[in-house]
């Protein structure tokens, strides 16, 4: 087992949150889910194998009594209906202050439930059981909640740290092999900004990715490690969070303007390679970063070109991005690993970049 504290001292009515990696048989206790509460809600995320919940149901029924509800998953959750909808739930199972809501889904559904629970009753608990990598690494770690509203992604949200993060990997093994690849855009996010040894290790060694992209717990908790981190810094997001914004920027547009929505990782792995594309046109970066880091994330199976998408309207979408000011849309830029630097740019800028030919010599990847 592996366990990180997240403090929350000052931002959240829990001031502590343990994140814990290993079957949920074995690292959930009482410890764990603190109180005994009045209620309890389980929320699973549709796409889940209902028997992979069989240990949490069991351990949470012996507590208190436990009402389950399924959830459509995906971006659409993210609609302000969706969440109204997660709301009526809390209503016809009747959540008081001293119920537990516990969510186990992907970064969408925690997004939406972790909303809903923030607002309900000024405030309810909460558990994450991220069912995918990308949540396991990103959108459960942080106590960001989000909803879309207006066409932009995320653009009403809330704080709300979890009381606990369980991340059992076995949850990964009903994934397909896109699915695993869209959470290792998040993985390698957090290697180049924080963690250099992982990063090194995923560029030099062969076995370090495995064939079917089953990570390793402990590559699971050097990422969730690097976002701790920064989080811990500046839990409201007011200035070093905004680091784990790298390839957000473009990539919220893409997933915003796609029908279907492209997935998140998808969206991330183009947006990490064109602001390493932007760095190096600003003189931030040196040449050949953008190329080191599409080789990386062509080696999970993520496209990481933007020549067939939509330059107008990709423009639209930035200027109304939640962290554009006066104009100019902001983004983080890789200078090296371990070191971004967050600048606003002109939208001239950013559209001469996106209308830069494809990078040469690398191969597109394999699915």
């Amino acid at each position: 087992m592996t366990e990180i504290f997240q403090d929350g001292r000052g931002w959240s009515p829990h001031p502590q949150c343990r994140i814990r990696t290993g079957p949920i048989a074995e690292v959930v206790d009482e410890e764990l889910l603190g109180p005994t509460p009045t209620s309890q809600l389980l929320l699973r995320d549709s796409g889940i194998d209902p028997e992979k919940l069989d240990p949490l149901r069991k351990i949470l029924s012996e507590r208190a009594p436990l009402i389950e509800r399924v959830v459509a998953g995906g971006e659409a959750c993210k609609s302000p209906e969706g969440w109204q909808q997660i709301l009526q739930i809390f209503a016809e199972v009747a959540i008081d202050r001293g119920g537990l809501v516990v969510v186990a889904g992907g970064g969408s559904v925690g997004d939406v439930c972790a909303f809903a629970a923030s607002v309900w009753h000024r405030g309810v608990p909460w558990i994450a059981i991220p069912t995918t990598l990308l949540a396991m690494v990103d959108a459960h770690i942080g106590g960001k909640t989000a909803i879309h509203f207006g066409g932009i992604k995320n653009r009403i949200g809330t704080f709300h740290l979890p009381r606990a993060v369980v991340s059992d990997i076995s949850m990964l093994e009903s994934l397909s092999l896109q699915e695993r690849s869209m959470g290792w855009a998040e993985l390698i996010k957090a290697a180049w900004i924080g963690d250099r040894p992982l990063l090194e290790s995923l560029e030099q060694s062969s076995e370090s990715i495995a064939a079917d992209r089953m990570p390793r717990a402990q590559q699971i908790a050097q990422a969730v490690a690097v976002k701790v981190a920064i989080v811990e810094q500046d839990p409201f997001d007011q200035g070093s969070r905004e680091r784990l914004n790298f390839g957000h920027t473009l990539g919220h547009a893409l997933e915003m303007l796609s029908s279907p929505p492209m997935p998140h990782g998808e969206a991330v792995a183009r947006g990490m390679v064109f602001a390493a594309r932007l760095a190096e046109q600003l003189g931030e970066a040196v040449d050949g970063t953008a190329v080191r880091m599409a080789r990386l994330l062509q080696r999970v199976g993520l496209a990481t070109d933007c020549d067939e998408l939509h330059l107008e309207s990709i423009l639209e979408l930035l200027q109304g991005d939640k962290k554009a000011r006066a104009g100019q849309t902001r983004w983080v830029l890789p200078r090296r690993p371990g070191e971004m630097v967050v600048r606003p740019v002109a939208l001239d800028v950013v559209e001469r970049v996106l209308r830069l030919p494809p990078l040469g010599g690398i191969v597109k990847p394999q699915s």
